[in-house]
């Protein structure tokens, strides 16, 4: 018998892994929205936030392109998860996709800093 075979019990647990991803990629997408907003509320709790907001001094320096990739990412990521065929193509792509949402997340956090 071949190491690379499935047994039955290994198929079933790759079909409903394979119809969990996307609704978790949904999920995740989803609370993207509400997070970037506590995010926000937390820059804004920094100790330059209202010196670089009222006078434009201390902000950070991060240029926009990181964010803008990020969410690129994200997206594709997303739209990958939600449409692989692959159960391993589509963890791979939700995998990337949290990462993506969590360069974005700690950029936010770090704007005033």
């Amino acid at each position: 018998m071949s190491h690379d075979t499935l047994t039955s019990a290994d198929a079933l647990a790759a079909q409903v892994a394979g119809r969990r991803l996307p609704k978790l990629s949904l999920i995740w997408a989803g609370l993207f929205v509400p997070a970037t907003l506590l995010a926000g509320l937390v820059a804004l709790t920094a100790e330059n936030a209202g010196r670089c907001l009222t006078y434009g001094e201390g902000c950070g320096s991060t240029p926009g392109y990181p964010y803008v990739a990020s969410l690129v990412l994200a997206a594709v990521a997303f739209a990958t998860a939600q449409g692989a065929a692959r159960t391993p193509v589509a963890k791979a792509a939700f995998r990337v996709q949290l990462g993506a949402e969590a360069v974005f997340l700690t950029l936010v956090m770090t704007t005033f800093g």
